[in-house]
């Protein structure tokens, strides 16, 4: 009996022993934590919820066979078994998602703006978005109606307007540059990019200086969930990022990336007898930044961004039309911006934001002894003042100052250029001197957004800027006004209208190159449209746009042969946009459609198409997401650029070279711009980090899209230069 009892007993013991179960849940690959997730053990039908930690935990569980089941929305489901074979455990798991290649929190279109008229891409959008070199923001910005790029420039067409008409912003400072050597990629890194902004025609008072458009560019904030990292490698560059939290209420984010994709060229180069490259095109860029909650009602950011890019080559051969362009040839551009930024939040009503842009610009262009060098010490400041008086009227009091001190000299011939041709370098009067200036550009803006009634379908933004330039003492007034109506939430109606000035350039007003008396050129904008979603507040469905622009050109600014330059030009811009964007489930598809007429009249010259007249601009967007793969392609067609032809020429005997007799002015054109571009992601899913690797295809057709002539050295012959040829780029990135 003894014997019996004790067998019992210990049954007994063993049959009531019971363990706990201590977890936490993350998202497989980003660890990412998820709360509100519900748990199971079977078959014991215990249910734990994790909470905002993504914590976990089972108390008394009989020991013994049982199995975890999680059966979470978006995600695969998960049974672990044998979890309570142990006294004690702490377990980590990791929940795969069905899908890393979806949008699951991006409403496109959805993005907080003041202004009716910008237009806005996310990071989760560019990010994977068809020939953008690996999601390059600005390249992505190209999709977007009216906006194309200058051939293999760094500068950015808006609706028709030259290049120098665009002005490029970081964190609302402007900068010289977005884009690196060749247009190949942004001055940042893309995952430091939160949204790339593009403010066409009729944008408000916070922003001047630019009378076709502005590209603005907005730096994330750095996570502060945990440490946060990647890296990447592909044919053309490579870079890092690493960011996360400093302290309780700070985060710092640090990357960089180098492009050696000169190291190509110079390979090319080799077999060129005409050239060969010293150092090949190289460019590099920095940027890092640093967030802190100060208190509840101050926050502070601080973004440093520095880029350089840099070519040389030796010209063995002088050029055909130009005997004098032979020998060394060097060009250095970089910039760097500290900006410093504080937003106070003074009440629940007002809020003001101050910034400070804080850096140096400057340009070197050697040719054989010849050169250009520019130094620029930057300071921009920009304050705004934000009070909603009432549900009914609210406003924006700012300000937006730039003071450059500049150093500037110069070792070149005068160059005269009419229709895009310049005279050869060699007939030009050699022009060598050093200028030291400080330029200041003063700005303020009152924005105002009025409603009748609170309920009112219509809000009325009578706006107001004015600015001042030093360089020509010019001091303009610019009326802005814009009209929205909310026919019902799904459908808005939109109006704008306002003048837009921009300052010449150094060169126009500088001593000996250019003229002092050199007026300010402006425009008059005038919008129209409308855009109606389909889709229901959620992130299917239709959504489709169509705008409406006219520009009016004044005091353009051209060469005069006898004053250097004057304000001889108009010109007017008209056109039309048309964006639908649809998405259904794992599909999406966007189709863009830019018409326009860009036209200049020049005094002597006539009325001819401007340079960047593009009646036609295409880009059909698809792309398909399945599990861990993404594939997605644009086709791309723009009408061919004019161009003025040259029909014969003269000989100057005293320079041994030929002058160029230019026919009518922008008369011809290109061939028009084709070029499908395609890229693949897949993504390789492990417990603490992700592997990507990606195809991106450039010009899979190997068009030639001609942006360009050579000359033979008596202009008799001719041959068109190719654009960009079919260039892939295969790529990794990693990170966790």
């Amino acid at each position: 009996m003894p014997w019996l009892f004790i067998f019992l007993f210990t049954s007994l013991s063993w049959a009531q022993e019971t363990i706990s179960i201590k977890g936490e849940l993350v998202e497989k690959g980003t660890r990412k934590v998820l709360p509100e997730v519900n748990l199971f053990l079977l078959p014991h039908k215990i249910k734990s919820t994790t909470n905002a930690k993504g914590e976990f935990s089972f108390d008394n569980v009989p020991k013994g066979d049982c199995t975890l089941i999680i059966n979470f929305s978006g995600y695969d489901r998960l049974e672990k078994q044998g979890v309570c074979s142990s006294s004690s455990i702490e377990m980590a798991i990791y929940l795969e998602r069905t899908s890393y290649t979806t949008f699951e929190t991006t409403v496109t279109g959805k993005v907080n703006k003041r202004d009716d008229q910008t237009q806005s891409i996310t990071q989760e959008e560019f990010i994977k978005a068809p020939g953008s070199f690996g999601g390059d923001p600005v390249r992505a910005a190209q999709n977007l109606p009216g906006v194309a790029q200058s051939g293999a420039s760094a500068q950015i067409i808006v609706q028709g307007a030259s290049p120098d008409d665009t002005g490029y912003v970081i964190n609302g400072h402007r900068v010289p540059l977005v884009f690196h050597f060749g247009g190949l990629s942004s001055v940042i890194i893309p995952q430091a990019v939160d949204r790339v902004d593009l403010l066409p025609s009729g944008y408000g008072p916070e922003f001047s200086r630019a009378t076709g458009g502005i590209i603005g560019l907005t730096t994330k904030e750095p996570q502060k969930d945990r440490f946060h990292g990647l890296a990447f490698i592909d044919l053309l560059n490579s870079g890092f990022m690493f960011e996360g939290p400093v302290g309780e209420k700070s985060s710092l984010l640090v990357a960089g990336r180098y492009s050696y994709i000169g190291q190509v060229l110079k390979v090319v180069a080799k077999e060129n007898d005409d050239f060969e490259i010293t150092a090949a095109p190289t460019y590099y860029d920095f940027t890092s930044i640093f967030t802190s909650e100060i208190n509840e009602k101050n926050k502070f950011k601080t973004t440093l961004i520095a880029s350089k890019d840099e070519l040389e080559l030796i010209l063995n051969k002088a050029a055909r039309s130009d005997p004098q362009l032979r020998g060394d040839f060097y060009t250095r551009t970089e910039f760097f911006r500290v900006i410093p930024q504080i937003s106070t939040q003074l009440n629940a009503k007002t809020k003001m934001d101050h910034s400070l842009g804080l850096g140096k610009d400057s340009i070197l262009v050697n040719i054989n002894g010849r050169y250009l060098d520019i130094n620029s010490n930057v300071i921009s400041h920009r304050s705004e003042l934000v009070n909603e008086w009432k549900p009914t009227y609210k406003t924006y009091l700012g300000l937006d100052n730039q003071f450059n001190s500049s150093k500037v000299r110069i070792n070149l011939p005068s160059s005269y250029s009419v229709g895009g041709v310049s005279s050869p370098f060699s007939v030009g009067e050699n022009r060598r001197f050093e200028i030291k200036d400080t330029t200041t550009l003063l700005g303020a803006y009152l924005r105002q957004e009025i409603k009748t009634s609170e309920n009112s379908k219509w809000t009325y933004l009578p706006n107001l800027r004015v600015d001042h330039f030093s360089v020509n003492e010019d001091t303009i007034l610019q009326p802005r006004f814009q009209l929205r109506y909310y026919w019902d939430p799904s459908l808005l109606l939109r109006g704008s209208w306002g003048k837009y000035v921009q300052p010449p350039r150094p060169q126009e007003v500088a001593e000996y190159v250019g003229n002092k008396n050199i007026r300010s050129p402006y425009a008059f904008h005038y919008t129209t449209g409308f855009t109606k979603d389909f889709r229901q507040n959620t992130n299917q469905g239709l959504e489709f746009t169509n705008n409406y622009f006219y520009k009016e050109l004044k005091n353009l600014i051209y060469p005069n042969i006898q004053k250097n330059y004057d304000n001889s030009g108009t010109g007017t811009i008209v056109g039309s946009e048309i964006q639908a964007k649809y998405r259904k489930g794992e599909y999406s598809a966007q189709a863009v459609y830019t018409y326009l007429k860009s036209r200049r009249h020049v005094s002597g010259l006539g009325t001819h198409p401007s340079e960047f007249d593009q009646t036609h601009n295409i880009n059909l967007i698809g792309s398909r997401s399945m599990n861990k793969w993404t594939f997605s392609g644009r086709f791309r067609f723009v009408t061919g650029n004019p161009y003025t032809p040259i029909e014969s020429s003269s000989y100057d005997s005293d320079n041994d070279v030929f002058i160029p007799l230019r026919g009518g002015i922008y008369t011809d054109r290109f061939d028009d711009f084709k070029a499908l571009d395609i890229r693949i992601d897949r993504k390789f899913v492990y417990d603490k980090w992700i592997l990507t690797a990606y195809l991106d295809v450039q010009n899979l057709l190997n068009a030639e899209n001609s942006q360009n002539i050579n000359y033979s050295y008596d202009y008799s012959q001719k041959k068109k230069v190719r654009g960009l040829p079919i260039l892939p780029t295969v790529g990794v990135k990693g990170e966790f």
